[in-house]
């Protein structure tokens, strides 16, 4: 009797722990698993996604759009930790289909998904902050969606483009410049609405048209490049624009500008001994960044 009553226990001890390890694999499955690819793959151009990086994202019911709350999932940070994209909290899918989408660098609070305000750094410039990210970095605001996605074991793949306009300007010698491009020169963006209002359901930006124009610092990538984000946006009277300092000479580019979305523009000044025959080329614009 005691050898059947240990049986017994056995057969249930085991039909337990099979149960159980039956639901782990159905709850693996269902784990929301992404992979965020950067539309640049080189930190020198515009960036992978480092170490730390953060990103939103909403996940709502399939031919749904994306609600302040109530979805599937309400803007939740996904932490990168150099190989893999996790949240803080295990989160599932739902049965059917679901729409995703995830926007950087995480922000909160988000009062509303249809009009979230998103501002560039005055100083782009500046070095690291609290959050790891440099003013530069932390104004290239990015964007992705993926749709259709049933619960699968396999990472969603989220592919992110740029949303805000870029400008680059490049420094060269001309024929009369003597000695190596100064490493002391500074580029300054004049007159551009530095806040935009974006739709994290469509990914479109426009700027805020009650924000006032600013001075933006251009982040220094070499002694002959320089680059800033900037809100994608229309000049369309002639004023000053961009300003370069070299060695306390300041040359200034006046002109009209479209700043167009995911574009980027290049201006190129080419130096010259003589600071009045300094020639400054606005050249043409491309899409996608790279």
């Amino acid at each position: 009797m005691k050898q059947w009553r240990l049986a017994l226990l056995a057969t249930i001890i085991g039909g337990l722990s099979s149960c159980s390890n039956d639901q782990e694999s159905v709850l693996e499955e269902n784990l929301i698993r992404l992979e965020a690819v950067h539309p640049a793959q080189t930190r020198v151009t515009d960036t992978n996604f480092e170490n730390k990086d953060r990103i939103g994202v909403y996940v709502v019911t399939a031919g749904a759009l994306p609600q302040v709350g109530g979805n599937v999932v309400n803007n939740e940070v996904f932490s990168f930790d150099g190989s893999s994209w996790t949240s803080a909290r295990k989160l599932y899918w739902n049965e059917g289909k679901h729409d995703v989408y995830a926007y950087y660098p995480y922000g909160q609070p988000v009062n509303d998904t249809k009009s979230y305000t998103f501002t560039v750094a005055t100083d782009q410039n500046s070095s690291e902050d609290a959050s790891g990210l440099s003013g530069y970095e932390a104004s290239d605001f990015l964007w992705a969606t993926t749709k259709d996605v049933a619960a699968s074991a396999d990472p969603v793949k989220l592919k992110f483009s740029h949303r805000m306009s870029n400008l680059v300007v490049k420094l060269q010698k001309g024929e009369d410049y003597e000695g190596d491009l100064p490493a002391s020169a500074e580029v300054y963006v004049h007159n551009t609405v530095p806040v935009a209002s974006i739709n994290l359901s469509t990914g479109d930006v426009s700027k805020d048209i009650f924000a006032s124009e600013v001075t933006i610092k251009a982040k220094r990538l070499s002694a002959a490049e320089y680059r800033a984000c900037i809100v994608p946006q229309r000049i369309s009277t002639r004023v000053p624009l961009v300003e370069i300092i070299v060695e306390d000479v300041a040359y200034l580019v006046e002109s009209t500008f479209s700043f167009q979305q995911g574009y980027r523009h290049t201006i190129l000044v080419t130096l010259s001994k003589n600071p009045d025959q300094t020639k400054i080329e606005i050249g043409g614009s491309i899409g996608g960044w790279e």
